[in-house]
């Protein structure tokens, strides 16, 4: 046999080894929706059978490579040195950052990305055992240099970015970057113009931690967007508003924003780890609820796609500024994630029902795949919170909606958290938050947890709120004032604050 036939027997026995790989992972793979024997779906059974055809295809070519020479040598011979090249170097590129975007569960099975890397290979592979043997070194030649000068393009890219990207202490999944400034230019219903958003040292919003950190009574509060305030001002969100409050009782105190959009229970916990175990604060401050709801609205598609929190992945992203960027960048234009040059809802209309909702049950856990889901990821919290000596405080999510026949008119206007199943009004939105506040406030009772009542406290007004959750400045400053008192009362309480003479 030549060497080329040699080269193209190699490469068609890493193609069937790549596609057995891949078999091999759907074969012992279970979808949800198992229509097919019971164990796939529709569209991941015909991946199967295509996939099985190339394979057998492939083990054909492998006995009888004569048959591949004759068929394809002239098609070969048309494409130029430097397709190969691209082929051999691109796609296995395209197929990593594929992999590190997108954490679906079949990407996490080290099988099928195996299967498919070396599958990634073969094109190019199969293209040069076409070619002459001039052609064939010409290739290899010219695939080391291109593979040099992508190495070469990523290196600079780090230094580049690294140089004008502020890193964050934290993992940076959490986007904490230090020191950063913005001015904030949206047009929202009450809402000031021309605020200023601002980051610490740590990428928390407000104040430098204070060097006497022992000292101090300290406040991180974890939530999401309406935790967060970006468009408003740092001195008018409801966190500066509890330091000002709490500093009148005791001035060495303390209150850092960790609040981050689209943040829910289970990111909750995993800042806990990840951040609060670094600086150990006295109170974790946390106002949970609204991103919690996916599971009514969609179902058992309500998980949000997040890199895993170990393995190669966040260890990749830890370390990668160029990887961080196309995250993000990811985040944003494919998942739709807001961003803060952008207002959340500056034109929030209440829109009339157009079609009768479906009956509900009695108890809207019966909507719920897991009804537990919601309770055990706030005992998750209180746990993690108190091994690490922090007490945590829960507040109930306030919400411009309400359960009365003005909201049952008015569609619900959440699309960031994702397309319903079923038409739903607002009133029925208010029900569903009410149902994992009631569960907030439940958990806290038995683990005796701190846990405020603030949805009750708070209006239902569009003084107080610019969309259907997020607060205007009026809106935070009364959530401020009603979290200060209640933490004032209750800190005092446990000799957590004191009274400053």
């Amino acid at each position: 046999m030549t060497v080329g036939g040699t080269f193209l027997r190699a490469s068609l026995g890493i193609v069937c080894l790549a596609l057995a790989l891949v078999l091999f992972t759907l074969l012992t793979s279970n979808s949800a929706d198992g229509r097919i024997l019971g164990r796939w779906s529709i569209p991941m059974a015909l991946f199967l059978l295509t996939v099985l055809i190339i394979f057998l295809t492939t083990a054909l070519l492998f006995a009888r490579p004569g048959l591949l020479i004759k068929r394809f040598s002239s098609l070969a011979a048309g494409i130029p040195d430097f397709g190969a090249g691209l082929m051999i170097t691109v796609l296995p590129l395209a197929f990593f950052v594929i992999w590190f975007l997108f954490p679906v569960p079949i990407l996490q099975r080290k099988s099928f990305v195996t299967g498919v890397a070396l599958f990634s290979l073969t094109p190019g592979l199969l293209v040069m055992a076409l070619y002459g043997p001039e052609r064939r070194k010409s290739v290899l030649g010219g695939t080391v240099v291109m593979v040099f000068s992508i190495v070469i393009a990523i290196v600079l890219a780090e230094v580049a970015l690294h140089a004008v990207m502020p890193e964050s202490i934290f993992n940076p999944r959490f986007g904490l970057r230090p020191h950063q400034k913005i001015s904030l230019e949206v047009d929202l219903p009450g809402v000031m113009p021309g605020g200023v958003l601002s980051t610490n040292m740590w990428g928390l919003r407000g104040e430098d931690p204070p060097e006497q950190w022992d000292e101090y009574l300290t406040i991180v509060t974890v939530g999401g967007s309406t935790t967060a305030n970006y468009y408003l001002d740092d001195k008018l969100t409801w966190s500066h508003i509890i330091q000002s409050r709490l500093r009148e009782i005791q001035p060495r105190t303390w209150v850092g924003n960790g609040g981050i959009p689209r943040h829910s229970a289970d990111t909750h916990s995993l800042f806990v780890r990840e951040v609060l175990s670094q600086i150990k604060p006295d109170v974790a401050l946390f106002l949970v609820g609204v991103n919690d709801m996916g599971p009514f609205l969609r179902g058992s598609s309500s998980s949000v796609e997040r890199l895993p929190d170990s393995g190669v992945r966040p260890e990749l992203f830890s370390r990668s500024m160029v990887l961080q960027l196309m995250y993000k960048l990811k985040k944003v234009y494919i998942d739709g994630a807001p961003v803060i040059s952008q207002g959340v809802d500056p034109y929030y209309r209440e829109i009339p029902m157009t079609e009768e909702e479906l009956p509900l049950p009695a108890d809207l856990h019966d909507l719920l795949e897991d009804p537990e889901f919601y309770r055990d990821r706030i005992r998750q919290i209180i746990y993690e919170c108190r091994a690490l000596g922090i007490t945590p405080v829960f507040m109930t999510q306030p919400l411009l909606f309400e359960d009365n026949d003005h909201w049952r008119g008015i569609q619900e206007a959440t699309q960031w958290l994702g397309d319903s199943e079923k038409a739903l009004s607002a009133a029925t939105f208010c029900r569903m938050l009410e149902t994992l506040n009631n569960d907030l406030v439940e958990v806290c009772i038995r683990e005796n947890a701190a846990v405020y009542d603030l949805a009750s406290e708070i209006p239902h007004s569009s003084d107080y709120f610019y969309d259907a959750m997020h607060m205007t400045e009026a809106g935070a400053t009364l959530v401020g004032e009603k979290a200060s008192e209640f933490l004032g009362e209750y800190l005092q309480s446990r000799g957590i604050l004191w009274q400053e003479d």
